[in-house]
């Protein structure tokens, strides 16, 4: 099945300590949503991301294709039956032009935003370079991460 991830695992590395099989199968865009960090993490010590519903935005991210059995053992980590995160099926833009149902992972109930944590945020700024996500974007990712410090 697709996963489309904009977060923390847009690193593959990070992706494969939970998903192993995860194999990359393209860039992709979600429109009309924007990225924030709308969770607070006791792990990470800071916020991590969530999508927020935004007309005109765009978010970046990649589609895995992904074990079934292995996404729901993702929901666990991802706290989806406390309910802190929802997996929901979404449409997003390919690199390739066409539409692709994939899965992704967002915050149930958005509290914040909270100031991003710096390991997260890492995360998503080596997925971007890793997978040669829009130069403006990780450009805006590398500027969030040095304003952390």
């Amino acid at each position: 099945m697709k996963y489309f991830t904009y977060g923390s695992n847009l690193s593959l590395a990070h992706t494969r300590d939970y998903i192993p099989n995860a194999k990359f199968v393209m860039r992709a865009s979600l429109p009309n949503f924007r990225v924030e960090f709308r969770y607070y993490s006791v792990n990470y010590k800071g916020g991590i991301s969530s999508i927020i519903e935004a007309p005109g935005d765009m978010v970046q991210g990649v589609i895995y294709e992904v074990d079934e059995g292995e996404l729901v053992a993702m929901d666990i980590l991802e706290q989806v039956p406390n309910r802190v995160y929802l997996r929901e099926r979404f449409c997003v833009l390919g690199e390739d032009g066409k539409w692709h149902h994939a899965d992704l992972y967002r915050v149930a109930h958005p509290y914040g935003p909270f100031t991003p944590a710096k390991k997260y945020v890492d995360f998503m700024i080596a997925g971007a370079k890793e997978h040669g996500l829009d130069a403006e974007y990780t450009d805006r990712l590398v500027r969030l991460r040095q304003s952390l410090d």
